[in-house]
């Protein structure tokens, strides 16, 4: 384990903030294409409306979208007519082959003004109100690096301490720092931390249309107590109720509820059936209430949540749970800087005994804080 000082320089590179620059100016004036309309891009557009910055179109690979309009924007097959003489931003959550890979066809193309997102976020005023940590906010993370210290001394394996670091590193200065991920599938299923048992009760809050019991129910072959869905968007709750097997439909309690720090109504936005969203003036609206409002019934196992940004407010109706069940918890933290270590101390504070992990699946994006508890752990550390 490093020394605070050692691993204030691993992370930030001595003291102080950097100045970074902005390579182009999004305005007005700019002919916009975004290039992926996906969650992310939808997103983007969005932050983009929000500055009254329009785009001309959408690109996208997929044939399905093609020919569309997505949130008012037509979505066209990427060529010539549509990026030459344009600036292309490309929304990707990670900066790596893929991205390269498709600077070079646009260039081609006749492009040569190409950017990923990740590198307009110096642009804090376009980012104010992202609802993924695209851009970070280093005076934020600077005067809490001595709460960061603390979750790194927690963490229980290498993997972990390594994740958190590039993490930071990404973020505070180094847009190609290469994060250590593990694959898309074994999200939230970490098999080189805990194994799965016989009787799970599964508490999935954030279930969208269910990747994630899909996954569950094929890992644990079928075996399995309960599964509790928490979702608050009624086109996904429609969604998986249709694809949820019929063996199955006896052990699945489905709750078309939004999960928060108290009882109410919310909105949801819909991100053309990729991502939902709980925002003040999203179209559809939801119950809410706590997790344990669910406590006479429910006694989970494992609890994953995943809530776009509302974790800690979950956490804080959740407490009761959390601190009687002792559930294992996996737990989305990529929402917002403070989640790296508010969640983490809060966890740990609750229940002394957890043991924490630090997994990234992604990037920034798709990162997972697991709390463990005693008796669930693998002892052998993962090697990436």
């Amino acid at each position: 384990m490093l020394t605070k000082k050692e691993w204030e320089y691993t992370c930030f590179g001595g003291a102080g903030q950097e100045k970074h620059s902005l390579p182009v100016q999004i305005d007005s004036n700019c002919r916009l294409v975004i290039y992926g309309a996906g969650y992310c891009g939808l997103m983007f557009l969005e932050l983009l409306r929000s500055r009254g910055i329009e785009p001309e179109c959408f690109l996208d690979m997929s044939p399905q979208k093609q020919g569309r309009k997505i949130m008012g924007v037509c979505v066209h097959e990427p060529n010539r007519v549509w990026v030459e003489d344009a600036t292309v931003v490309v929304c990707l959550l990670k900066m790596e082959d893929t991205y390269q890979q498709i600077k070079a066809r646009l260039m081609e193309m006749g492009c040569h003004s190409i950017f990923h997102l990740y590198e307009l976020r110096e642009d804090r005023t376009l980012f104010q109100n992202q609802p993924l940590l695209i851009s970070p906010n280093r005076e934020l993370i600077w005067n809490n690096k001595d709460f960061l210290y603390q979750v790194c001394e927690m963490l229980e394996d290498e993997c972990s301490r390594q994740t958190l670091s590039s993490i930071l590193r990404f973020l505070w200065c180094d847009l190609y720092e290469h994060i250590p991920s593990f694959p898309m599938e074994d999200q939230y299923f970490a098999n080189d931390i805990y194994s799965l048992g016989e009787n799970e009760v599964f508490a999935d809050c954030g279930a969208h249309v269910g990747e994630i019991f899909r996954q569950f129910s094929r890992r644990c072959q079928g075996r399995f107590a309960s599964y509790w869905v928490f979702e608050p968007d009624k086109q996904n709750v429609y969604m998986l109720e249709d694809a949820c097997p019929r063996e199955f439909r006896q052990r699945m309690m489905i709750q078309h509820v939004a999960l928060g720090e108290q009882a109410g109504t919310v909105r949801i936005r819909n991100y053309d059936g990729s991502n939902s969203v709980i925002r003040e003036d999203g179209e559809d609206e939801a119950s809410c209430t706590t997790l344990d409002s669910f406590a006479a019934q429910l006694h989970p196992t494992i609890l994953k949540i995943d809530v776009e940004g509302w974790e800690s407010r979950l956490l804080t109706g959740a407490q009761e749970i959390i601190c009687r069940d002792k559930p294992l918890i996996a737990i989305a933290v990529y929402h917002r800087e403070q989640d790296f270590w508010e969640i983490p101390l809060r966890l740990k504070q609750w229940v002394p005994e957890y043991r924490l992990y630090l997994r990234s699946y992604l990037s920034v994006a798709e990162t997972v804080l697991y709390a463990v508890p005693p008796g669930r752990t693998k002892q052998k550390e993962s090697k990436l």
